[in-house]
């Protein structure tokens, strides 16, 4: 079966123990023919309440609902009443502790086992260098500093809409949900279509590229000749209502309705793909600390605490013990010191602040993206089962 999703965090791998690996594989070629989910297997990544604002979306939900019933359509700045103080503060923190933090857990698996770090020796040591040769030209050519971030900018959202991807299977999986492979494969289609859709919008209308990013001076490749983009949006819809279609014909003949959390999931991604100007840049403003990287940090969690023989169950309990917080303070501390530390220092020496923390985006997140698209591979039963059950 090919890779559910190409980007996302697996904690510590291991492989199957001997004798495993014939039993996990047939269960999940079972689970991938249709077959419902095992018994005891948990509905949840972590808790119904934790996933439901962490996981699935419902954090951005109630901020932008709160944002809409207090602001309006506009993003705090901070200044203008306590509401958007504390509004500004909590994404700020959000951004710390998850935003930032989510890219760590990277680090966390290809530095994790031996086996890991042998498996893995190409993206710790290589590209590493790479990364290093990336932010060294950004210092010694500052101008290439906003063409690294605009290749960020480009490619963020297939980053995010691939993670959701592959936890709303993972929930799928989780519930019985049954899909057949052209089910799976008509999901993955709409998700690739609407990726597809919001990247041609981006570089054929200026208006939704950014000229300055937090300080940074991005350019504009385009614009792309409208067709491509009128053609991107038809593959969108004619997608869509394939896919609509085969939830509406499993609501009547299997009387099954998509998991609730990954229908958050999939509305979530929609309305950061398809909205435009100020809704846009609101939900934007939410998602990456209270989506994507918090459902990151929390599968990570799971992962990494069912390795260790947790059962699911008791995975709510789990959180509050120093393993759990051993690991989070980990990435915590470890993105801090490469989006504050870094920057600030080399501000210190003369360097441009919003320049340096620019770079400092696009390198970790190049580093990022490829790594995730190599580690993180639903075809290894042992990855699947831990994540499945």
């Amino acid at each position: 079966m090919t890779d559910l999703v190409q980007s996302f965090p697996v904690l510590h791998g291991a492989t199957a123990p001997s004798g495993e690996q014939g039993r996990v594989g047939q269960t999940l070629a079972e689970q991938t023919s249709g077959a419902s989910a095992p018994s005891g297997v948990s509905p949840w990544i972590i808790h119904p309440v934790f996933d439901f604002f962490f996981v699935s979306g419902g954090g951005v939900l109630l901020f932008l609902a709160l944002n809409a019933l207090f602001f309006g359509l506009t993003i705090p700045n901070g200044a203008s009443t306590p509401g958007q103080r504390f509004a500004l503060i909590a994404v700020l923190l959000g951004q710390h502790f998850f935003a930032d933090a989510h890219n760590m857990a990277t680090y966390m698996r290809i530095w994790g086992s031996d086996a890991d770090r042998t498996r893995f020796a190409f993206y710790r040591t290589w590209l590493v260098w790479i990364t290093g040769g990336l932010f060294v030209s950004g210092l010694v050519f500052p101008d290439l500093i906003g063409t690294f971030v605009y290749v960020y900018l480009i490619s963020v959202f297939w980053h995010y809409a691939a993670q959701t991807f592959g936890i709303a299977l993972i929930y799928c999986f989780k519930r019985g949900y049954k899909l057949s492979q052209f089910e799976k494969e008509t999901f993955r289609w709409f998700i690739r279509s609407l990726t597809a859709f919001v990247i041609i919008r981006f570089l054929t209308f200026e208006s939704m590229s950014p000229k300055n990013w937090f300080g940074v001076p991005i350019p504009f490749w385009g614009p792309l000749p409208t067709p491509l983009y009128l053609a991107a949006g038809a593959a969108v819809i004619i997608s869509s209502a394939i896919l609509t279609f085969i939830v509406l014909k499993k609501l009547v003949f299997e009387r099954r309705f998509p998991p609730v959390p990954a229908f958050l999931l999939v509305a979530t991604i929609c309305a950061l793909g398809f909205t435009s100007g100020t809704a846009n840049a609101l939900v934007w403003f939410y998602v990456p600390a209270f989506f994507h990287g918090s459902q990151y940090l929390a599968v990570c969690m799971a992962y990494s605490l069912k390795e260790r023989g947790i059962p699911a169950r008791d995975l709510w309990k789990t959180l509050p013990t120093s393993l759990c917080g051993t690991y989070f303070a980990t990435v915590v501390v470890t993105g801090a010191f490469f989006y504050i530390a870094i920057p600030h220092v080399f501000a210190q020496l003369g360097f441009d602040y919003a320049l340096i923390a620019g770079l400092v985006l696009a390198a970790v997140n190049f580093h990022h993206f490829v790594t995730d698209a190599a580690i993180w591979k639903l075809r290894d039963p042992y990855c699947r089962r831990i994540l499945v059950e």
